[in-house]
């Protein structure tokens, strides 16, 4: 440890020594080292993540709504056709939505809930003394939307096809490794959320600020507090 504060004064002082163009040229080359190294080993994983997650989403919620739409319209035709074909449709589209559902349940699986999403975040910064956080929000439940799917054919049958997103939004400042430690912290955590954005924004060097965007989804809307 002592070794380490020796080097720190050495550079410090060597940094010191230099006029001050060269120290602002120095300056400005770390902070685009630490840009390049933020966006390669930490924004880039969270993009790609968001992005397979929203397909994975849209693909198996729209086949939902599109089954849970065909049913309600049999069900409407049997009433006025030869019931005993209708019936075995409408039976095949009722097990295909079980396996349906069956696919979601597997992509929430060992995700977090929506009501302890908070309270664990909050768990995880209050002893943390050297980063400031700057603020924990929740945003209201968001029913996914799928572009170009037509809404289902009654209201019970679109409330029963939703797939909430649960978002939590928290701004924290601290120097760079300090934040990256707490993000990597918060990756290993036994309980698992999706993370939706990582905005980083140096302040005051070495002071910089993060605002980081989680959710976890889950079938009902329901509420989140903090």
């Amino acid at each position: 440890m002592n070794q380490w504060k020796e080097q720190l004064v050495r550079l410090q002082e060597a940094i010191d020594g230099r006029v001050l163009r060269e120290r602002v040229l120095l300056l400005l080359t770390v902070l685009a080292v630490l840009l390049m190294v933020w966006s390669l080993f930490v924004q880039a994983p969270v993009d790609k993540q968001r992005s397979k997650l929203k397909g994975d989403v849209e693909l198996i919620a729209s086949e939902r709504k599109k089954l849970e739409t065909d049913i309600a319209n049999l069900t409407m035709a049997a009433a006025n056709s030869p019931a005993v074909l209708k019936q075995k449709e409408i039976r095949a589209l009722e097990q295909r939505i079980n396996e349906v559902e069956a696919q979601l349940s597997n992509m929430s699986q060992g995700l977090i809930s929506a009501d302890q999403l908070p309270r664990v975040l909050q768990e995880i910064l209050s002893p943390l003394s050297r980063v400031e956080v700057l603020g924990v929000k929740t945003l209201p439940a968001r029913q996914l939307q799928l572009p170009g799917i037509a809404p289902a054919a009654t209201a019970s049958a679109s409330a029963d096809a939703g797939v909430y997103q649960h978002m939590v939004v928290l701004r924290i400042r601290g120097s760079y490794f300090e934040l990256l430690a707490l993000l990597k912290q918060l990756e290993s955590l036994s309980w698992k959320f999706y993370w939706d954005s990582l905005n980083y924004r140096v302040d005051t060097y070495p002071a910089a600020e993060i605002e980081v965007r989680v959710f976890t989804l889950s079938s009902e809307e329901g509420l989140l507090g903090v």
